[in-house]
């Protein structure tokens, strides 16, 4: 059996694209003149995020200020939001056609259509989308790399993604708090990502149980996945699988219930 590879804080074969010239997150709840010195912008502005004195007024008016600023912040390259999104929102974000990272906390909206229009977009990340049913709109981004959908439970078809041959990171999962994984019918329409590197199902199970599939991912070098399945069968995909290296699915003993000898999960920086 190959010996597993593990990295420090388990970042081994971990896949982010490479974003040229971007500046350290910047954090901002209401808007101000900073957010045009930086390329990186952390905007937290859910109800938990204000002082208990910030009155509905307010958070209205900030609210209402960054959907007016927003989609003239041509020099923004990365946008990570903790707000929930709604459609006028996300339709607005989706304006800011420089952005090539996004990162969305949490949303009520069930069109995504118009994220057809971030051409530049490599790296998306959605999480609690609790009304979103169909993610076809994401087949138009052409440059995606890296492509995380959590807690979004009524997702209908997220075997389109199997047609997005550029990724290289691709993490699918459901609420790891609740706890409650997100079931995907079958690993087989992923098949053809063939870039694929990085692959995280921490939170996700596979209702034919059917795991081969994952020996025709072959540039794949990490695989989180905690999958119950004889002790056979998961050696032989960790055999037989040409570049399969790191992750929790090679690192952890299951049989024993705790990592393989020498292996050290979390490394203190």
């Amino acid at each position: 059996m190959k010996t597993p590879i593990v990295g420090k804080d388990q970042i081994a074969d971990t896949y982010y694209p490479m974003i040229a010239g971007l500046d350290e997150e910047q954090a901002f709840q209401d808007y101000n003149d900073k957010v045009l010195e930086t390329n990186n912008i952390f905007i937290s502005t859910l109800a938990m995020d204000f002082s208990s004195g910030t009155s509905s007024k307010r958070k209205k008016e900030i609210d209402e200020e960054w959907k007016e600023k927003l989609p003239n912040l041509g020099h923004i390259k990365r946008l990570d939001l903790r707000h929930r999104v709604d459609q006028d929102y996300f339709d607005i974000i989706c304006k800011m056609k420089n952005l090539e990272v996004l990162n969305i906390w949490a949303s009520t909206i069930t069109d995504i259509s118009s994220i057809s229009k971030l051409t530049k977009l490599k790296a998306l990340y959605l999480s609690n989308f609790s009304r979103l049913e169909d993610i076809a709109p994401l087949m138009g981004l052409k440059s995606l790399e890296s492509l995380s959908i959590l807690a979004s439970f009524k997702v209908a078809n997220y075997e389109l993604i199997g047609q997005i041959k550029s990724l290289k990171s691709l993490e699918l999962g459901g609420d790891t708090f609740a706890p409650k994984n997100l079931i995907l019918s079958s690993l087989e329409p992923f098949t053809a990502l063939n870039e694929l590197i990085e692959l995280d199902m921490s939170c996700a199970s596979i209702r034919d149980k059917d795991y081969r599939p994952i020996l025709e991912l072959k540039k794949l070098k990490r695989l989180d996945a905690h999958w119950r399945m004889k002790n056979l069968e998961r050696e032989f995909l960790q055999n037989e699988h040409p570049s399969l290296q790191s992750g929790f699915f090679v690192a952890y003993d299951f049989g024993k219930n705790e990592f393989k000898d020498g292996v050290e999960w979390w490394i203190e920086k």
